[in-house]
């Protein structure tokens, strides 16, 4: 067994016996693991550097103890459900900035580590066939565990925007987070309404000690989509279809959206990726708005 994985399986153990809610010595976690105590000190810093609520007390008394978030008992998975589970933790080290922090890059070797060796062996072999091939483009969102913070603890926050006219500064209640296409979304709630806006586009947080009240994100949205629509219909051509799959959903089979007016203006630029593949046939206002980005795109190039 190497050094590595005599570590990693000392760190589990730790982590175990620190579950058991109470606090314990250097001396006595020495004792159970059969390692110094200087090794002990040396492990505890290392899983404090990997994000686990670790609270040391020095001095007569002192010693370690878990704060809350602790680790979970195992779970009992037959071979198909910890291979996919596996795939799913592996899947997750490439999601861009997952707001849980750095564990989250060792969270599948722990996992593998604590297998059988024969699984585990199947697992490694499998790895090198299924490969992750995402978007290498995807901007950089650095306010996700902030943001993630404030979701949690129900408390609004103060933001500074990039938008298309400058940066606009601006109170919301963030009532949830979403991952679209590779892209962190928050959806907040201010003087405007529920809105999302683009975590990478966000400049500065600030969480305010303000807490706020809210129904679940999955209820405001099934509320927002009951708003009052109009109705969509849209002639495409096969390659539109294809063109629109991202946008409209159902779009192999239907032609017509119930869509909320306010967000007739989004979907016009939307539209526009389909070039000519795509006709609207209704609402008449949304045929307009294409004929003003059509008009603009013809000045451009005249």
């Amino acid at each position: 067994m190497t050094g590595m994985i005599r570590m990693r399986k000392r760190h589990l153990q730790l982590i175990r016996l620190l579950n058991h809610g109470r606090r314990f010595t250097a001396e006595e976690l020495a004792q159970e693991t059969g390692a110094s105590i200087r090794t002990i000190q040396r492990d505890m810093l290392s899983l404090e550097e990997l994000g686990y609520p670790i609270w040391s007390v020095p001095g007569i008394g002192g010693g370690y103890e878990m704060l809350p978030n602790r680790l979970l008992p195992p779970l009992h998975l037959r071979e198909q459900e910890a291979v996919a589970l596996y795939l799913t933790l592996k899947w997750m080290e490439h999601i861009p900035d997952v707001p849980f922090g750095d564990i989250r890059s060792t969270l599948s070797d722990w996992y593998v580590n604590e297998l059988p060796h024969d699984l585990a062996e199947k697992i490694r072999r499998l790895e090198r066939n299924i490969l992750w091939l995402g978007n290498k483009q995807i901007p950089k969102a650095p306010f996700t565990k902030e943001i993630y913070q404030a979701v949690e603890r129900r408390n609004k926050m103060k933001m500074t925007y990039r938008t298309t006219n400058g940066q606009r500064t601006f109170t919301v209640a963030p009532v949830g987070m979403a991952l679209l296409d590779l892209k962190w979304y928050v959806f907040g709630l201010s003087e405007l309404g529920l809105r999302q806006y683009r975590i990478d586009r966000i400049e500065a947080v600030h969480m305010l000690e303000e807490p706020f009240e809210s129904e679940d994100l999955m209820s405001v949205l099934q509320t927002s989509d009951e708003r009052n629509g109009v109705t969509v219909r849209l002639d495409l051509t096969p390659l539109g279809r294809r063109l629109l799959e991202d946008v409209l959903p159902d779009i192999d089979e239907l032609n017509e959206w119930e869509v909320p007016k306010e967000e007739l203006s989004f979907l016009s630029r939307q539209l526009l990726k389909a070039g000519a593949e795509v006709e609207v046939k209704a609402p008449s206002a949304l045929r307009e708005m294409m004929k003003e980005h059509a008009e603009r795109l013809m000045q451009r190039y005249m």
